[in-house]
């Protein structure tokens, strides 16, 4: 029994001794204050903003177009005959001045047409002396026999009349032989590029065949399509505006000045646009060349917008742009929309100078939230980074 007691008591004691412990342990520890739980600070979202300016900004109209003759003309052979000579700029691509000589019908018909016209009005003229001689005669004769004939049979004045309606007569026909004559010369009306030549050396054509055709290059049009909403923004008198051609050439942008002439004055059916219409003079005398059929983009000016914020295109929502307050709270804020064009928008009313448009993109973004300045941020870390770097140097 003893000997029982004795191992119980070996097992018991070390253990009543570690449960002392546990309790003495546990005791101390209730005994410690607990550190209080800080709430997690949570910061504002960061923000980069834009700043809005207030100026006077003149809008850019931009369209394009591909350059046309203004004349273009269908030569028409007004006599027949052969041709006897054929100009060597009379070939599609040539230049001719005007009065040059393109092509040459043979004459010698139309000479000899001229010289009977002559001669039929020599004699015309001849026979009109002569009836104006009789008449005198016969007037003088009517006053001495007293004739009972009427005075104008008396003194001839049907002759006379037949006579001058002759000379009349004769003088239409050498004008016409003249005119067939000068027509056996095909002549360059206008300064001309050459597009087509329909004939060539001792061929024989007749009247109204077709000779070739030639374009003017003293003067170039371009056809310019507007929308009518931009329309509505030219200055008033903007047929009288400079513009400004261009197009790239080998990675250089060649430009070219142009002077708009008129609009065609109806709205296109299908692409509702407005047709304006701007003239290039000279244009083969440009440098470089400008030649017909060129592609171009046209660049002109509208009317001047008065105290009009221009920001970009992804800061306008619905209305409505994200302003930053003075106590850096975001604001919904609405505006008045002028235009937009392809990159920015024209904002007429609602923005003033100096305001501050919140560009960042923010999930769940609401009036009201408040916000921080990302020049602030910079600003505070450049605070901290210094007062470090004296610490450290204490």
């Amino acid at each position: 029994m003893p000997s029982r007691t004795k191992r119980i008591l070996r097992v018991l004691i070390p253990v009543l001794i570690l449960l002392f412990f546990v309790i003495v342990a546990g005791a101390i520890s209730s005994m410690k204050q607990q550190p209080e739980k800080k709430e997690q600070e949570v910061k504002a979202p960061l923000i980069d903003t834009y700043t809005v300016e207030l100026k006077d900004q003149p809008l850019s109209l931009n369209s394009y177009g591909v350059l046309r003759p203004k004349h273009q003309t269908q030569i028409i052979a007004e006599v027949s005959g052969r041709i006897i000579s054929v100009s060597e700029r009379f070939a599609s691509g040539g230049i001719a001045k005007k009065g040059t000589v393109l092509a040459q019908i043979d004459p010698s018909d139309y000479q000899a047409a001229l010289i009977e016209a002559q001669a039929n009005l020599v004699r015309a003229q001849a026979a009109l002396q002569e009836e104006i001689a009789r008449g005198k005669v016969a007037e003088v004769e009517w006053k001495q026999e007293k004739s009972i004939l009427p005075p104008e049979l008396g003194l001839r004045k049907p002759q006379l009349a037949r006579e001058q309606a002759n000379v009349r007569s004769a003088e239409a026909l050498l004008a016409r032989a003249e005119r067939n004559l000068e027509r056996t010369k095909v002549v360059a009306p206008y300064d001309a590029l050459i597009n087509q030549r329909q004939i060539d050396l001792g061929q024989f054509i007749t009247t109204g065949a077709g000779l070739g055709s030639i374009s003017s290059i003293n003067h170039g049009e371009i056809r310019l399509p507007v929308s009518n909403e931009d329309y509505a923004y030219l200055v008033q008198n903007s047929e009288t505006q400079t513009i400004t051609l261009h197009r790239e050439e080998r990675g250089k942008i060649i430009k070219w000045s142009a002077k708009l002439i008129r609009d065609e004055g109806v709205i296109d059916e299908d692409s509702r646009m407005v047709h304006l219409v701007a003239e290039v003079e000279n244009p083969y005398q440009q440098q470089p060349k400008l030649k017909f059929g060129t592609f171009l983009k046209a660049q002109m000016q509208s009317q001047v917008l008065k105290n009009i914020a221009v920001i970009p295109s992804y800061l306008y929502r619905d209305g409505k742009v994200s302003i930053i307050d003075s106590d850096n709270i975001l604001r919904e804020r609405p505006v008045t929309l002028y235009k937009r064009d392809k990159n920015n928008v024209y904002i007429s009313a609602g923005l003033n100078q100096g305001d501050l448009i919140a560009v960042t993109k923010i999930e769940h973004l609401y009036d009201g939230m408040p916000v921080r300045l990302s020049t602030d941020a910079a600003i505070e870390e450049a605070d901290n980074e210094e007062q470090l770097a004296q610490t450290g140097a204490q």
